[in-house]
């Protein structure tokens, strides 16, 4: 972000920014009490061969909802996956096309997740919708509740980048992120 910009755009980043850091660090928890699970698990089967019951259902549902949760925050630090063979050809202006395009393209994927994942989260909360067999059931609900609203977020996130594509070009001049841009 530069001196220039107006107050609204820079306070619309920075909460942005704010956010996706926080989803990212719950999900860095997520993730170590999930390997730390996973070794008691491994520990309790092998030594005492009493394994701790419901990690297969916890650990799957983790999964989504780990990748869900860094999604924002890689979107926002330019740093998902992408092939710079004709990227690095171009000059800013063309670069920033190029980052436009396919956070437009990104941001409708998660558009269709958001409204397509809507369904089956109000039914899941609907019958309070459980996964496992008999021992041990997780509630699949509030997974679903955060992939929709990730989905949203997610859209939000890629429109705010198209909008900074567009409108400051001479930042794709480089790499950098949201963050370098201030200074």
């Amino acid at each position: 972000m530069s001196s220039e910009l107006p107050a609204w755009e820079i306070k619309i980043e920075s909460i942005t920014e704010s956010f996706a850091k926080t989803l990212n660090i719950i999900s860095g928890v997520w993730l170590a009490s999930i390997a730390a699970l996973i070794l008691y698990d491994v520990i309790g089967r092998e030594a005492f061969g009493s394994p701790f019951h419901g990690t297969n259902e916890l650990v799957s549902n983790s999964v989504l909802s780990i990748l869900m949760l860094q999604l924002p925050l890689a979107m926002i630090n330019r740093s998902s996956l992408r092939t710079t063979i004709l990227y690095g050809k171009f000059g800013p202006r063309g670069k920033s096309i190029i980052e436009a395009i396919s956070y437009l393209l990104a941001g409708l994927v998660f558009l269709g997740i958001g409204f397509g994942s809507w369904e089956n989260m109000i039914e899941a909360w609907d019958i309070m919708e459980l996964e496992g067999s008999g021992v041990v059931e997780i509630p699949v609900y509030p997974i679903r509740t955060l992939v929709v609203l990730i989905g949203f977020i997610g859209a939000f996130v890629c429109a705010l980048m198209v909008y900074h594509a567009l409108k400051r070009p001479e930042d794709f001049a480089e790499e950098v992120s949201i963050e370098d841009m201030g200074e």
